[in-house]
């Protein structure tokens, strides 16, 4: 097998997938523009590059045969405001799906995003019906349809999509509700919660996120899309309740409403647990347990 590129590597889940890739014997090239700086320290190895300067003849000489392409502007409320967030987002993978059709890629995994199905009152299945909220849901509903268009005029590509849900943990950044509200706490600020705190996301850890995506990796069996949640909602007043369970001192503040407010995610999962083996082994109180763990470390070094 040829090897395996990984864009957003220095991200949060890029970081986890592009180790554990290395450890079931991959070969694996990491790539990230370090645009947003993230927690860990960038590995040596790692490929500092634009997604949008890859080009066939980058993919041929690395003798890349599947793309896991993780690179992403991702803040929801920020794509309102800067509109160059939802065009790169479309450019980036228009380009690398260019790439990969001229030279030959065999698969590619398109992370995307449970924003793509808006709000639907029900719980999301694979074939949900497309609703994007947001200037970056459609930003992602962009590269589905392109995705397709690639693969109607090439035979060897096959494109899935990973549909994240909401996966936390350590080392996740502070843009992402779990850390920052444990962040806050730790730092003894207070929990900033806009609207009335109601709304629900599924959330899985990112253990149990990476053991999933490396069996859906590892496996011959072809999805056009992948749901990669829990199935269980949970709400953000919940969030808040587990986390002062562990802490002693929380102050909470109240603000508007973000634009579009989703107001509940949840997962239909059975995909991903009949096919590809998903058992969660760690629980939302243990997960925050350790990424409290994790940002008291922080605070203290």
């Amino acid at each position: 097998m040829g090897s395996i590129l990984v864009t957003g590597a220095a991200g949060f889940i890029g970081r986890q997938l592009s180790d554990s890739l290395i450890s079931n014997d991959f070969e694996v090239i990491e790539l990230d523009d370090l645009s947003t700086k993230p927690l860990l320290a960038p590995k040596k190895n790692l490929i500092a590059m634009k997604v949008q300067d890859i080009n066939a003849d980058f993919l041929i000489s690395n003798n890349i045969e599947c793309i896991i392409h993780l690179a992403a502007k991702k803040n929801v409320k920020d794509s309102f405001f800067n509109m160059d967030y939802s065009t790169e987002n479309f450019d980036m993978t228009h380009k690398l799906l260019n790439a990969s059709a001229k030279s030959g890629v065999k698969r590619f995994f398109l992370a995307s995003s449970c924003e793509i199905f808006g709000y639907q009152n029900n719980i999301l299945k694979e074939k949900s019906t497309l609703k994007p909220h947001s200037p970056y849901a459609v930003s992602k509903v962009a590269n589905e349809y392109l995705s397709d268009v690639y693969m109607m005029y090439n035979d060897i590509l096959k494109v899935t999509s990973l549909v994240f849900f909401n996966t936390y943990g350590p080392t996740e950044g502070v843009d992402a509700v779990i850390p920052n509200f444990v962040s806050k706490v730790s730092s003894g600020e207070p929990i900033v919660i806009e609207g009335d705190g109601n709304q629900a996301r599924d959330f899985t850890f990112i253990d149990d996120t990476i053991h999933v995506l490396i069996n859906i990796i590892k496996s011959k069996k072809y999805f056009r899309y992948i749901n990669i949640g829990s199935g269980k909602d949970i709400t953000i007043k919940k969030l808040v309740s587990i986390i002062k369970s562990l802490k002693d001192e929380i102050e909470i503040n109240y603000v508007d409403q973000r634009p579009n407010e989703i107001k509940t995610f949840v997962a239909e999962n059975s995909i991903i647990k009949k096919n590809f083996g998903f058992s969660p082994k760690i629980d939302i109180n243990e997960g925050i347990k350790k990424v409290i763990k994790y940002y008291d470390k922080i605070r203290r070094n």
